[in-house]
Parts: structure tokens; C-alpha cells; sequence
């Protein structure tokens, strides 16, 4: 996985994810640990998307209704 795909799984705005997490690194960083996606999100609320949980949330939702539809019509 990449460093950008870490970032959308974990919810984060990728630009201030990236630009921070390169930041550090080139400032001279060695704790990689503390550069995790779900490491950084912690102390970085700010930059957590919260509209993709609900985007996630909705499409299930619309998924799980056109399932019970398509099982209905098979009936």
C-alpha cells in the first residue's frame, strides 16, 4: 500500500498528511512509528475527513437496499 492509499483508508487529508509526514522526514524524523497514518491521525484531528464515513455509510446502505430489492423481484 502506498503512503497516499494509507491516507484515504484512514480518513486523512492526503495533502496535509503528505506534506507533514515529508516535512518531518526531510527535517531529519526518525521515529516512523509517530508518521503512521493512524498514529498521525491522533494528534491531528483537524485533517480528519469525517464526510467519507459518511459517504462509506450511505453507499452500504444504497447497496444493501438494491440487494433486498433484487432478492424481492427473484421471489
Amino acid at each position: 500500500m502506498t503512503i497516499i492509499g494509507s491516507a484515504i483508508r484512514n480518513d486523512l487529508d492526503v495533502h496535509a498528511y503528505l506534506e507533514d509526514v515529508l516535512r518531518r522526514a526531510l527535517a531529519g524524523e526518525t521515529d516512523w512509528a509517530s508518521l503512521a497514518p493512524h498514529v498521525w491521525k491522533a494528534d491531528h484531528h483537524e485533517a480528519i475527513r469525517v464526510y467519507r464515513k459518511d459517504e462509506r455509510r450511505q453507499a452500504a446502505d444504497r447497496k444493501r437496499v438494491r440487494r433486498a430489492s433484487r432478492r424481492k423481484s427473484r421471489k
